[in-house]
This record gives structure tokens, C-alpha cells and sequence, in this order.
């Protein structure tokens, strides 16, 4: 379970997102094929320190 703001939390159920956890805990949110056909996780850069500088 992860928290979302109801803006996304309706993103999620709207537009084929997926959310999956990682090896860390951490949520990672697999995009839907029109925004990545690849579908790679992501994470928001100011939670996840392996994107910050």
C-alpha cells in the first residue's frame, strides 16, 4: 500500500498505471505504454535518493 493524493490516486486506476515495490520498499509506478512502451518503473526524484545529486 502506498499513499497517494486523490489526483493520482484516480490516475492509477484510470490510465493503466501499476504500481510494484522494490527490493528497497519503496514504490516504484510502472507508466502505461503511451507514456513509456517500455513500461520502466519510475520513482519522483525527491524521494528516491539513487536520482539525486
Amino acid at each position: 500500500m502506498t499513499l497517494l493524493c486523490s489526483h493520482h490516486h484516480h490516475a492509477i486506476h484510470q490510465e493503466d498505471w501499476k504500481i510494484v515495490f522494490a527490493e528497497d520498499g519503496r514504490p516504484d509506478f510502472i507508466p502505461p505504454p503511451w507514456v513509456d512502451a517500455e513500461r520502466k518503473p519510475m520513482r519522483n526524484i525527491r524521494v528516491d535518493p539513487r536520482l539525486t545529486g
